[in-house]
């Protein structure tokens, strides 16, 4: 199947960059405006939505890390990203729960993991020189100085936890009984400076990991276990002195707003914004099994230049038993040589004489690897030599491929083709639209007070309509 890279799929590819690259997540586009009052006067705070607060330090700490990317970032923008979020976050909990919204943490980094990387990632974006002025008053003037007993952990503790080495398993997965085992597994005891001591168990940096890291902590690799473990300690470290210098109600804050933003873009993907076109959504999968035909219809009727495809292409072709001989055609042709006097000396395919002539290839449901080769190719200019793709034991051969003609046309509106890429895109376009509706609903409903003295420009999507 060959289909232009164009219309929605180049702007889902778009959304893509654009999701993966901003600080925020990407927001669906909406009229909506709630109304707004302007009754703050406590310098801690940013806002109220719906009682709750949100506080200046988090608007804050948002904002100076986004003009790390872009100078011209508003606070007033983050700002009121920031109560959006709260809103479609608290909506998204409540309909899809957590293992919905985060399915990929079986293979990924546990969601509240993920929010605390991101929050100490922060603090150090931002007060990093000064996270290194006091590490360098701590004993040995590192994290180290930090630990107060290593225990010895003994194979025999780790098999009572991961069971024996050398195991078939399916699954690198702790049940509750491994869990509670591994809760007594001491990697290290540490003080924090000014706090509380504690311990590091193996379980804390089991819940830590990926499926690698998990892989490598089954695989008895005590490296890896006791760095992660210093990993863990760095963490709990910088949210110690955060939590020193600002508050422990500073750091709650910015980590739910942190916790937020994500759940957000998780609510995002689960309706088809922001991720690869071809990638697994439930509501799009769900939208898209209820399109009719019509639907259809009309999308292929007014997007009939994405499903633009090649029909047939008239090609030419040398075949080298070898590589070297082949790069040797292949700097020929880019001189400037005759192709059809390359092909009668050099092809070894049975159409050498005539100039290696392939004639019109048609477009066919599958087309053989040489004629899906002729497909790809720009019109007049010889390919780089591709070697076939054989088996092991048989021996390969290096094509060159000349079109000289390329005949365009459109998919077949009743094909399966055309179902699967309008069908998609329909139910993209709708679940885009659900979303915009419910952040439109919620803004309309919420009571928001804002702290004007933190705006550095007018407010445009929280203005109030009165």
């Amino acid at each position: 199947m060959m289909i232009r890279t164009t219309g929605w799929r180049r702007r889902a590819l778009t959304a893509t960059l654009t999701a993966a690259l901003s600080f925020a997540p990407v927001l669906v586009p909406c009229s909506a405006q709630a109304a707004v009052a302007y009754r703050l006067n406590d310098p801690v705070l940013a806002a109220r939505i719906d009682g709750a607060p949100l506080l200046a330090f988090s608007v804050d700490a948002l904002w100076r890390t986004a003009r790390q990317g872009d100078a011209k970032a508003s606070r007033s923008a983050v700002l009121e990203q920031a109560v959006v979020n709260r809103l479609l976050a608290g909506s998204a909990r409540a309909t899809y729960g957590e293992a919905t919204l985060f399915a990929s943490q079986r293979v990924a980094f546990a969601h509240n993991v993920m929010v605390d990387d991101q929050l100490v990632a922060t603090l150090r974006g931002l007060y990093g020189k000064e996270l290194e002025q006091a590490m360098q008053r701590l004993p040995g003037a590192s994290l180290a100085g930090l630990v107060t007993a290593q225990p010895a952990i003994t194979p025999a503790m780790l098999d009572v936890v991961f069971g024996r080495p050398g195991q078939l398993r399916l699954e690198y997965t702790l049940d509750a009984g491994q869990l509670a085992r591994a809760q007594d597994v001491i990697v290290l005891r540490y003080q924090l400076p000014q706090g509380p001591a504690g311990t590091i168990t193996l379980a804390d940096v089991y819940r830590r990991q990926n499926v690698q890291g998990r892989v490598a902590l089954f695989g008895r690799q005590s490296s890896h276990l006791q760095q992660q473990a210093m990993l863990a300690l760095a963490a709990l470290y910088v949210q110690h002195w955060s939590a020193q210098r600002f508050g422990a109600a500073a750091m709650a804050d910015l980590r739910r707003v942190l916790d937020e933003q994500d759940t957000v873009q998780a609510l995002q993907q689960l309706h088809g914004i922001g991720n690869d076109i071809d990638a697994a959504s439930p509501v799009v999968k769900q939208l898209s099994a209820q399109v009719s035909a019509g639907e259809i219809e009309q999308y292929y009727r007014h997007h009939r230049e994405e499903f633009r495809r090649i029909e047939k292409v008239k090609a030419r072709h040398i075949r080298l038993l070898d590589e070297r001989t082949a790069q040797t055609v292949a700097g020929q042709l880019s001189g400037g040589a005759d192709f059809g006097a390359l092909a009668r000396r050099y092809s070894s395919a049975p159409d050498s004489q005539t100039g290696g002539e392939l004639g019109w290839l048609q477009h066919s449901g599958a087309p053989d690897w040489l004629a899906q080769l002729a497909f790809s190719q720009a019109e007049g200019q010889p390919s780089r030599p591709i070697r076939s793709p054989v088996g092991p034991n048989d021996k390969a051969v290096w094509e060159i491929v000349l079109v000289d003609q390329r005949v365009e046309g459109y998919q077949d509106p009743a094909s399966e083709t055309v179902r699967y890429v309008a069908g998609n895109a329909v139910a993209r376009e709708k679940a885009a639209a659900q979303l915009a509706a419910l952040r439109q609903r919620l803004l309309g409903a919420a009571r928001i007070d804002i702290n004007r003295s933190i705006l550095d420009q007018p407010l445009r999507v929280l203005e109030s309509r009165s």
